[in-house]
Order: structure tokens, then sequence, then C-alpha cells
């Protein structure tokens, strides 16, 4: 695969930290032998001869940030949760 400098960050993500978790968390998925949603050239050793899918985050982190590129990573956004009853205890002074 090419070095990569430049990416686009989907709408649907919105913001750079958004797309950098999601890309990591389907890098992860595919170390652990998930099926890559996008087409993956295969490196070849010095023999022309096809090597085994290779465990390195570099080359699965590549994968993954084409796949979020795509929009081919479903995502959920988490719900937060705000809590507006907060408790004043007066501070004493003795």
């Amino acid at each position: 695969m090419t070095q990569r400098t430049i990416v686009r960050v989907p709408e649907e993500i919105a913001n750079k930290y958004r797309f950098v978790v999601v890309a990591g968390k389907r890098c992860d998925q595919l170390q652990r032998g998930a099926f890559p949603k996008v087409e993956v050239i295969v490196p070849v050793n010095k023999h022309g001869q096809a090597q085994d899918a290779p465990k390195l985050a570099s080359f699965w982190g590549q994968v993954a940030v084409a796949e979020v590129e795509e929009n081919r990573i479903a995502f959920e956004e988490a719900e937060v949760l705000t809590i507006e009853d907060t408790t004043v205890v007066p501070i004493s002074s003795e």
C-alpha cells in the first residue's frame, strides 16, 4: 500500500478524533482476523510469493483508514447522560 498523508473524514463521523477511534477499533478487529471490507493488496516476498496476512498494525491500520473513509464501517454514537441534580454541601468554618 502507498503512504498516506491526507485523510478524508466522512460527514457522518464529523471530527478527526472520532475518525481515529473508529479506525483504531477497526484495525484491532482486522488484526484479530476480521474480513476486510475493501480490496487488500497482499504484500509479496522477494521471491514474488504472497505472504500470509501480516499482523502489523501499520498494514491493517491503512486498511482500516480506507474502510472508514469509504463509509464501510458502521458505528454508534455513545449516549451522553447529564446529571442535573447536584447537591451543595456547605463548607464548615470550624
